[in-house]
């Protein structure tokens, strides 16, 4: 419960935070899935379910819900999509909390799980302006991102294939 409380202080919620016990009792009746985050309506019905906490679609769907009076289904209800840049690039920021063991645990339970967001903290300033966004990143981004990290690629794999060869 303290560190519930620390939570909601340090990152300044200004809603309240329900805090489970530690068996999930609340976690299960709200149907008991991995990593996710339940918006609660003000009758206590789930009106979003973000599968992979995500705080820019978190924070939509808590803007869309005020709007309706804090009632009702919000963003279709659902976000299935597994937002792993945005954990990569920010989710040292929780495991910095509980650590070391947060980290130990966290790494021996799915290898990369946790040395990935570390790493990815440490290149933060370059992930952030693409994962840590509001809004989505228009398709001609994307699709320019993805040939940009493609020819990066092709060029490391070949200047490593060249070297390869120059010693042999």
């Amino acid at each position: 419960m303290d560190d519930g409380c620390r939570f909601k202080e340090d990152e300044d919620i200004p809603y309240p935070v329900l805090v489970d016990d530690l068996i999930g009792t609340v976690h299960q009746v709200y149907g008991g899935r991995a990593d996710p985050t339940y918006l609660l309506d003000a009758d206590g019905r789930v009106s979003f379910y973000n599968m992979w906490t995500h705080a820019p679609t978190l924070h939509e769907a808590i803007e869309e819900l005020f709007a309706q009076g804090g009632r009702g289904i919000v963003k279709g209800g659902t976000d299935r999509m597994p937002h792993l840049l945005s954990t990569i690039a920010d989710g040292w920021h929780g495991l910095r909390r509980g650590f070391p063991q947060s980290a130990i645990e966290l790494e021996l339970s799915g290898p990369g799980m946790a040395s990935g967001p570390f790493l990815g903290y440490q290149i933060r300033p370059l992930l952030a302006p693409i994962a840590l966004r509001a809004t989505p990143l228009p398709v001609a981004a994307k699709i320019g991102l993805t040939v940009g990290g493609a020819a990066l690629l092709f060029l490391g794999v070949r200047a490593l294939a060249g070297n390869g060869k120059k010693r042999g």
